[in-house]
């Protein structure tokens, strides 16, 4: 019973993932997306003039939110797939020692 409370508690935090949700189209896929990088940066046309090259630097510090946040994410998608994976082979070594 202690088992299947974890394993529900686990499922739940997965269907509700704050964290991760701007990075998937829809919540229930596995797959994320990674920010789009700013069209701006990778012009090789030179700036026309100062609020250019502030609208792209802005641009660029909002990619680089959006690239940290991503990582915290793909880390958080990496425990919960090594916790994951750790049920599995916790469950098969209790189901081959029956």
């Amino acid at each position: 019973m202690i088992l299947a409370v974890a394993i529900m508690a686990s499922t739940d935090a997965k269907a509700f993932d704050v964290e991760c949700s701007e990075f998937r189209p829809l919540m229930q896929d596995r797959q994320l997306k990674r920010p789009e990088k700013p069209f701006c940066a990778s012009s090789y046309l030179p700036f026309t003039d100062s609020l250019d090259f502030d609208t792209c630097r802005r641009e660029v510090q909002q990619f680089k939110a959006s690239v940290e946040k991503y990582l915290a994410c793909v880390e958080s998608e990496s425990k919960q797939a090594v916790a994951e994976y750790n049920d599995v082979v916790a469950s098969f070594n209790r189901r081959a020692q029956q």
